[in-house]
């Protein structure tokens, strides 16, 4: 196949398996999730739609709400017209009921659909309906979540292996600092988080690590990336895969001299990388989310999907309030913009519900790097600028992201802000690359 195509082909051929594989999932009988419906409906009945499971910290919010709406999806499938259905996807809520009330009343006394969320894909579909066939949402949480987690110690596993012990330390704290085990209580967080997992495992294992080889591959990530993500954390299936492939590249290209590493591989060559990738990526995504407009418009007409972008954009830089009340004053656009990155920080911290200071935040946050600047400055012997000026531009992605969708970042932090996970993997590598290691390696 010739190379100008093989992306193209790629895209299509991914969205192709993807859209098959969520109108197969359309196809099961409702009688055969029935059971476990009912069990997840009661279960999430007794939950708060976003519930704090311990003590009263931000970063253990449990989002049952989103979960509750994917259940109500799946179970709201018309299996005679499943590709209709699947574009629509369409739920049951009454005006004054919560999300958990219209799954329940759609699970046990059949509450015709009244609701679509039609621009997503709500692609994790493809295994919660076969799923619910043999047990409950809370089990598939529970799978989703540990399969997540293998698949990063595997990941730590490996570049052990791979003589790169510096990076899985490194790796494995920022993990950690992202309360990895409330993976295990949502799907809203775990389904983008295990495509990044899956596609950084995919680069590891990739024995060709050449731009022709890595762009289909990150384009088709960007397609699968669409299909399951409910804007959370999608931009960790790009970053995290991308830090591991400079990094890889770095270590192929090292030369010892005198005791200390100089890499073959300039930061221009990783800018370029990180450009050429990041773009197949991104088009790889926007096709499949313009795809699903498109469908949404000839499935549902033109005022649903009018509907779903006007909601779209509102996550854009749409206005929002300092409470949860529609009488609450409108936060003005700098406190939005500034809110959309510290809100996100805070939940790096140990910071309780409704004690959030962006003073506070920014204190600890600027002390850290100070801290970390400091180590390098006294144990530095030069700074690795071809490693870390690519890798430094991967790891302002996460900002990008929070400042360009301020009203999403804003509100819904508690979900957004594992992102981060590739920038704290950075700055930790740049303190121990520029600072601990080199004092290693004169003693």
């Amino acid at each position: 196949m010739k190379k100008g195509l093989r992306i193209p082909v790629t895209i299509i051929l991914t969205m192709a398996v993807c859209i098959l594989l969520l109108i197969a999932s359309a196809c099961i009988p409702r009688d055969m999730i029935q059971k476990q419906s009912e069990i997840s409906a009661e279960y999430f009945s007794k939950r708060e739609p976003f519930q704090i499971l311990i003590k009263d910290y931000v970063n253990a919010m449990q989002d049952n709400y989103s979960d509750t709406v994917l259940c109500d999806i799946a179970y709201c499938i018309d299996t005679a017209h499943p590709f209709s259905s699947v574009i629509r996807a369409e739920f049951a809520q009454g005006e004054y009921e919560q999300a958990y009330e219209g799954y329940h009343a759609t699970v046990f006394e059949k509450t015709e659909p009244n609701q679509e969320y039609g621009r997503y894909w709500h692609g994790s579909l493809v295994f919660i309906r076969p799923l619910l066939t043999i047990m409950p949402i809370k089990t598939i949480r529970l799978l989703c979540g540990v399969a997540s987690l293998i698949l990063q110690m595997i990941i730590v596993a490996l570049l052990i292996r791979k003589k790169n012990k510096g990076l899985a330390i490194c790796w494995l704290l920022a993990l950690l600092l992202i309360h990895p085990w409330m993976l295990m209580s949502s799907l809203e967080y775990g389904t983008a988080f295990l495509v990044a997992s899956v596609a950084s495992l995919g680069i590891l294992l990739k024995k060709n690590d050449e731009d022709a080889d890595t762009m289909p591959f990150f384009a088709a990530i960007g397609v699968v990336t669409c299909f399951v993500d409910f804007l959370t954390t999608e931009t960790l299936s790009f970053t995290l895969p991308m830090i591991l492939l400079l990094a890889d590249r770095m270590l192929k290209g090292d030369k010892a001299i005198c005791g200390k590493n100089h890499h073959s591989f300039s930061a221009k060559e990783g800018f370029v990388s990180i450009i050429k990738n990041g773009a197949c990526w991104l088009v790889g995504y926007l096709t499949m989310f313009a795809t699903k407009i498109i469908l949404l418009g000839l499935v549902a007409g033109k005022e649903v999907v009018i509907s779903s972008l006007d909601e779209g954009i509102l996550r854009l830089g749409g206005e929002v309030r300092n409470a949860n009340i529609s009488t609450a004053p409108v936060v003005d656009f700098a406190e939005r913009f500034s809110g959309s990155i510290w809100h996100n920080l805070a939940c790096l911290y140990p910071v309780h519900s409704g004690e959030m200071k962006a003073g506070g935040v920014w204190l600890i946050t600027f002390g850290i790097i100070l801290v970390g600047l400091t180590v390098v400055y006294l144990l530095h012997d030069r700074i690795d600028s071809a490693m870390f000026f690519p890798m430094g531009m991967v790891a302002l992605i996460p900002f990008l992201r929070f400042l360009v969708l301020s009203n999403h970042s804003y509100i819904h932090f508690f979900i957004t802000y594992r992102a981060l996970m590739v920038t704290i993997v950075v700055f930790l590598l740049f303190v121990f690359e520029n600072g601990i290691r080199q004092l290693k390696i004169e003693k």
